[in-house]
This record gives C-alpha cells, sequence and structure tokens, in this order.
C-alpha cells in the first residue's frame, strides 16, 4: 500500500513545547534525518510538510524546507502564508514561484473568518484554482461556515482542513452543533480533511488508542467519504504522545470503519490525486 503523510513539519531548530531536544541534531541532521529513517521503516513514499512562521521561533521555516526539499522528491512543500488578505495574494505567487507545492495558513480560534470569503480574497482563491495549488488551513469546524461560500464561487480550489477541523467529543459525543459547518461542506468536492492530531483532542492524548474520536471519523466518511479523507501523521508533534508505529497504526489495525480500498485512499491513493492534479498544471 502506497502511504502519503498529509500532514508534517521539518523544523531546523527541533521542535518541542515540552523539553529542550538537545539530543537532536539541528538542521539537516535533526528531524529531517529521523523522519527519513521513519520513512524507511513505516513505508511513507511521499509527504506533505506543512510550513509554520506563526511564532517567532520558527521565522523563515518556508525557506529552510525550501532547501532541503532539494534532491528529495518525496517533499511536497506547503509555504506558510499570513491570514491577510492583503498579502496573501502576492505570498501564494511568490512561494508558487520558489517551488512549493502548496500553501499552509493558520488561523487563530477567535477568528470569526468572514474575510476568507470576502471580494479582497477573490484573486487569492482564483490564483489557487488556476495553478492547481492546494491550502492546507489549520481552521476550528465552528470556523468553516464562510468555505461554503469560497467553494461556491471557486469550485476548482482544493482546501485540506487540518486535523479533523479540532473536533469537540464530550463523553463519546461529537458537539455536533459546533462540527455542522464543516459538515455542511461536503457538497463541495475541493474540501477535503486531514485525519490527524488524534492525540490533541482527547484529555489524555498519550493514552493510545484515541478511540472515543473514532466517531469524528464514522462521521467525516458518513459524510465526505473516504475519498476525500487523508492520513497524517503530525510529526513531530506528535511524537510527544505517541510512537510513530502507534500513530501510522492507529487507523489500521485499530479503527474499523475502512474497507481495505477505503484503507489504500485515505493512506495514499487520495494525497497521490492532489498530487497529479498539481502537475497536470
Amino acid at each position: 500500500m502506497s502511504i502519503i503523510d498529509a500532514h508534517m513539519h521539518l523544523f531546523e531548530k527541533p521542535y518541542s513545547d515540552l523539553y529542550s531536544n538537545t539530543h537532536i541534531r539541528q538542521g539537516e541532521e535533526g528531524e529531517l534525518h529521523l523522519y527519513e529513517e521513519y520513512r524507511k521503516d513505516t513505508g511513507i513514499e511521499d509527504a506533505f510538510v506543512i510550513c509554520y512562521e506563526g511564532e517567532a521561533c520558527y521565522a523563515g521555516n518556508s525557506s529552510y524546507v525550501e532547501r532541503i526539499k532539494t534532491g528529495r522528491p518525496w517533499i511536497h512543500s506547503f509555504g506558510h502564508v499570513n491570514p491577510n488578505p492583503e498579502t496573501m495574494p502576492g505570498e501564494a505567487q511568490r512561494l508558487n514561484a520558489h517551488g512549493h507545492f502548496g500553501l499552509s495558513c493558520y488561523l487563530d480560534r477567535g477568528d470569526s473568518c468572514g474575510w476568507i470569503a470576502s471580494r479582497e480574497m477573490d484573486s487569492f482563491w482564483e490564483y489557487l484554482e488556476e495553478e492547481r495549488m492546494p491550502l492546507s488551513l489549520n481552521i476550528s469546524a465552528n470556523q468553516c461556515g464562510p468555505l461554503a461560500e469560497v467553494l461556491s464561487h471557486h469550485p476548482k480550489a482544493t482546501i485540506l482542513i487540518s486535523h479533523m477541523g479540532r473536533p469537540k467529543v464530550v463523553g463519546g459525543r461529537l458537539d455536533e452543533e459546533d462540527y455542522a459547518p464543516l459538515i455542511n461542506l461536503a457538497k463541495y468536492e475541493g474540501a477535503c480533511v486531514k485525519l490527524s492530531g488524534f492525540y490533541a483532542f482527547v484529555d489524555d492524548g498519550w493514552r493510545w488508542p484515541q478511540q472515543s474520536l473514532f466517531t469524528v471519523v464514522d462521521r467525516l466518511k458518513a459524510e465526505l467519504g473516504a475519498e476525500r479523507l487523508l492520513f497524517a501523521t503530525d510529526f513531530p508533534p506528535v511524537l510527544e504522545h505517541n510512537s510513530i508505529r502507534q500513530t501510522m497504526a492507529l487507523l489500521k489495525s485499530e479503527y474499523s470503519g475502512f474497507t481495505e480500498s477505503e484503507q489504500r485512499a485515505v493512506y495514499g491513493g487520495n494525497a497521490q490525486r492532489i498530487i497529479d492534479a498539481r502537475h497536470e498544471k
């Protein structure tokens, strides 16, 4: 089975929220080397490398990934754009010219996101449609309402919603009201969802497997179909909670909702379709 990791990161300075990581080298000898070893061990063939520059310590991440992807065709980089309608069109063109496969944008949880569908953003969405450049969007489900208007006017745009839209599950039940704006995107083929970050949406993220979140996967599969769901590791943040082997196995051996053909699509086929569409440009 061909495996494509649809959401992971490569930082020049090792990532960590909890400890200094002095045992991990910086630059190419650090996280990049570690992930390449994981690729050999797990069979990951390609990866969507999501750049992030939302904090000062991650400044220049897009440029760093630009450098290290040379000679590594498995890296499909998503250059970071700031959520600003005035600058996003120019940033998209610049990052495309620098060889990035897609774009990455992170939205604050308190952002109403109405600006996403504003007239100011038309040139941005038109450019992504023309270039077939996917956008990886870190956004909560309850912020997704304006995306329906975007995709209705720009049906050729591809938006990859990260980490299942940060679902809220309480007592084993999905907060349907909170999740409704994401589910309402089911009618738009350009809306896809990355199945990742399970550790972040339960109280004990280290307690594998996070079965209480399988209800979210069930809901997404029922509404969007397996063909618009993408497996992702969220390396390296996931390593603070689960091993890479646990992460790889979660939707294979623990979740029973996918058929074998659906598993192949989720673990690689769906991402490959996005890669092929981009390269057809």
